[in-house]
């Protein structure tokens, strides 16, 4: 029996076991990976510490303070939760193995997940050439030109870091701007790399054996294909959440929190991205990881 299970290892999890284990309370850690969204992002330069980092250079900072900690904190990494639920005196997570994990109270910080467009073509080049994730790919599109499909600034975090290596990065946006971070926006949009497709809407991702290009439509005009190997949909993210049935959610599927980030189920709580609270920031994540972590000994404190 633990006193804390955190479901996620991303900037919320990671810091709210740190303050669960500094309150000695016995924490397991139950993540797919460590980092989350986080070590996904390129240049990180509103953290406060460091003028610029890179999201996985501050996930190796993260993940060398969890593991510092020697007492108290357990990490079980490369492990999916797939059910949560209450019991009389505790609450099983149990894991895709079917192995249960029991504990007083539970912190979920299990973050978001990328969207997908749902147009013909996607799912058959997924890694043919279609991706999520342009830190992790970008390097592979060196001197040849790709597509971001996206607007926000997770397309414009994608953007940036492909005009480094790409030889041309064509941006397909439905809107008829970038909305998003100011400074992201400046620099992208005074790279002689990048071409802008606005109020554009990605229809079909062409290729054979891998990617060939991607068929669009501008409003007012008709179809068209752009030539590229590499297609980046950044459109945005939906809620880790198909492990929990039995907290409250919003319509776009975030837990619910009060101003403690507990949910809706006394005992569980939810910290980043996860939840309803504004703000999506690693150091907002970082700083409800710290509250939810607070909140949980407040709580067995009182239900003990």
């Amino acid at each position: 029996m633990y006193d804390c299970i955190i479901i996620g290892a991303g900037p919320a999890g990671m810091t709210a076991a740190i303050y669960t284990a500094r309150k000695k309370l016995k924490t397991l850690i139950i993540t797919k990976d460590v980092g989350g969204q986080m070590i996904w992002s390129s240049d990180v330069e509103n953290y406060t510490g460091f003028s610029m980092i890179t999201g996985a250079d501050l996930t190796l900072k993260f993940r060398e303070h969890l593991t510092s900690i020697k007492e108290d904190l357990e990490l079980l990494e490369g492990v999916e939760v797939v059910n949560l639920q209450k019991n009389v005196v505790s609450f099983e997570v149990e894991d895709k193995t079917g192995k249960s994990y029991y504990a007083r109270s539970v912190i979920i910080a299990s973050g978001k997940q990328s969207k997908h467009l749902g147009i013909p073509g996607e799912d058959k080049f997924f890694g043919k050439g279609v991706s999520t994730c342009a830190t992790c790919d970008a390097p592979l599109y060196k001197n040849k030109d790709v597509i971001v499909v996206g607007g926000g600034n997770s397309a414009m975090d994608a953007i940036l870091s492909l005009s480094k290596v790409a030889n041309t990065v064509h941006v397909v946006n439905v809107n008829d701007d970038l909305v998003g971070d100011n400074i992201l926006k400046t620099k992208i949009s005074t790279s002689p790399k990048v071409q802008f497709h606005h109020k554009t809407k990605a229809l079909e991702v062409i290729g054979d054996t891998s990617v060939t290009g991607l068929k669009v439509q501008t409003m007012g005009q008709e179809p068209s294909v752009i030539a590229a190997t590499g297609i980046f949909v950044e459109i945005g993210y939906v809620p880790s959440i198909a492990f929990d049935m039995i907290t409250d959610k919003n319509p776009a599927g975030e837990i619910k929190v009060d101003s403690n980030l507990q949910t809706s189920v006394p005992g569980i709580f939810a910290a980043g991205d996860i939840n309803d609270a504004w703000g999506e920031q690693i150091i907002i994540a970082a700083g409800e990881g710290a509250k939810a972590a607070m909140a949980v000994s407040d709580y067995l404190n009182k239900t003990s």
